[in-house]
């Protein structure tokens, strides 16, 4: 008899682009991986996926593959820094960077997509790096997670998009998500803009977000993006690093224990 449990499904979202997304999403990966969590990083930007330029990777995977049906999971993902299995390491799948061969991507693929991703019993959790907006696909796959975060910057329009993005994704799922404030100027700024979205959502849509943490505006972010390395990987030390290293190990003593599923020879 031999059990495994399911992966958890982290999404990440913003509802607008240019909030750092993105580079939280694939520094995540990196820092729960030391938390020793075996992880998989899903560019679910399916119109136009751009993690594995970040990464500096010729290739993220064979996402159009997995959902024609071609391959499995496990073959259509690459490794990141020797995979899932080391630490620090962990899978990437992704379509072809700025192909957009998925642009007409759609609800029906998105649950194909989440059903192929809970069926992988090798991973602990999965990152779900959404694209930017509200699409019903993109919506889908946030319902479809055991959580979900919404990153915003203290621009009002982000907060504004931000707020967009929680109200519509209340419409299905009952769980609030995790506000964290990207590229704030200090910690006071952090809590303002954190405090403005949850003001907002407690008095319109009554429910109460929690503020699980910020990120400091830093160099070395944009220039890890430019080397197309990992920000936690170029610069342990880094404000940006420290931060994101905090938020992984809040999010990993959060999680809590999976269903496990029992399967008899």
């Amino acid at each position: 008899m031999m059990s495994r449990q399911a992966p958890r499904l982290t999404a990440i979202g913003s509802g607008k682009g240019g909030t750092g997304k993105t580079l939280l999403a694939v520094n995540l990966a990196h820092a729960l991986s030391h938390e020793g969590e075996r992880i998989l990083l899903c560019d679910a930007d399916l119109g136009l996926s751009n993690t594995s330029v970040h990464l500096g990777l010729e290739s993220g995977g064979n996402l159009q593959g997995l959902l024609a049906k071609d391959c499995a999971l496990r073959a259509a993902t690459v490794p990141v820094l020797g995979g899932a299995a080391q630490r620090g390491g962990f899978d990437l799948l992704a379509a072809a960077a700025g192909s957009g061969l998925l642009a007409d991507f759609d609800e029906v693929d998105a649950a194909h997509l989440v059903a192929q991703i809970k069926a992988e019993r090798s991973y602990d959790r999965v990152l779900l790096d959404l694209g930017a907006g509200v699409d019903s696909s993109l919506m889908h796959f946030a319902a479809a997670s055991d959580e979900t975060i919404v990153v915003l910057t203290p621009d009002p329009a982000s907060l504004t998009d931000a707020y967009a993005f929680v109200k519509i994704l209340m419409r299905t799922f009952t769980a609030p998500p995790f506000v964290v404030v990207n590229m704030s100027a200090n910690d006071a700024e952090a809590r303002r803009t954190a405090e403005a979205l949850t003001a907002t959502c407690r008095t319109f849509l009554k429910t109460t977000l929690e503020h699980l943490g910020s990120i400091p505006r830093d160099p070395r972010a944009v220039d890890s993006l430019r080397q197309q390395r990992h920000l936690l990987q170029l610069y342990p030390q880094a404000p940006a690093s420290r931060a994101i290293a905090a938020l992984a190990a809040r999010l990993h003593a959060r999680a809590a224990p999976r269903p496990v599923l029992v399967n008899a020879r």
